[in-house]
């Protein structure tokens, strides 16, 4: 296990990779700018550091250039996460004091080993096994099986954090972020949906209007942008009711409210 502090002031992002650290057996340092993320960095002294590079008070820049200044700090390896594509190979990150760099682009499967490729291999952690007999989820029906989840998309901002959430609690996870994309789903078949709203308006309630047409009394988990957001009207008609949820989204929250969902077996 390692401990790696993430600086990153957006908070889909923050959930994702600290969500995903964890599952690998990691304990992620949590920083929201870089102020902040120099302070703990210094308190904590972590195994390895990912900084964005657009940060609130000191940007990723002036957080390496200080780390890298600091006898304290200089030996722990800092990683750029970027949105940006980077051209050059990361050598003008690398230049600015940066280890490495970090794409936010990566799938989720593959942003772990690259971030691990950092670590000490003692440090490196084991995804837990999502098709153990207890950890994977069965069909309602109580045959074994792994159960089919439709992910209507009306945030594709929170970086798929949903989606990996799912997929690592062992459900096969299909995701429609149109509502075209959601009527060539049609004809298969699912045990859940899972919506997530925080979106424009009008996307949310074309992806609700599929839902609609094609599901209406599938099994729904609904995460709306925040604690307190009314539902959208179309929710009041599907039996049985969604369960209701919020960003920031905490992983076992969504566990329980998908296990919850489903029809006793």
């Amino acid at each position: 296990m390692a401990r790696v502090l993430i600086i990153e002031d957006n908070q889909p992002n923050m959930d994702l990779l600290a969500y995903l650290l964890s599952a690998f057996g990691h304990q992620p340092l949590c920083a929201y700018d870089g102020v902040e993320g120099v302070e703990l960095a210094r308190d904590a002294l972590p195994d390895l550091i990912v900084c964005d590079l657009h940060l609130p008070r000191l940007d990723g820049y002036g957080v390496v250039r200080t780390l890298k200044g600091d006898p304290a700090t200089r030996a722990i390896p800092v990683l750029a996460a970027s949105a940006l594509p980077v051209t050059d190979g990361g050598a003008a990150l690398r230049a600015a004091g940066f280890d490495g760099h970090l794409p936010k682009s990566l799938e989720p499967d593959a942003l772990i080993p690259s971030l691990e490729a950092w670590l000490a291999p003692h440090q490196r952690g084991v995804l837990p096994d999502s098709h153990d007999d207890d950890a994977a989820p069965h069909a309602a029906s109580g045959e074994p099986g792994t159960l089919r989840l439709l992910l209507l998309d009306a945030a594709p901002d929170n970086c798929g954090l949903a989606a990996s959430i799912a997929q690592h609690l062992g459900y096969a996870v299909t995701v429609a972020t149109t509502s075209g994309e959601a009527d060539a789903c049609a004809g298969q078949p699912f045990d859940l949906l899972l919506c997530d709203l925080d979106g424009a308006v009008a996307h949310a309630d074309a992806l609700l209007a599929a839902a609609a047409r094609h599901w209406p009394a599938l099994p729904m988990v609904a995460i709306r942008a925040a604690d307190g957001d009314a539902a959208p009207a179309a929710l009041a008609a599907r039996h049985p009711a969604p369960i209701l949820l919020a960003h920031p989204l905490e992983p076992q929250s969504l566990a329980a409210a998908l296990a919850a969902a489903l029809p006793s077996a």
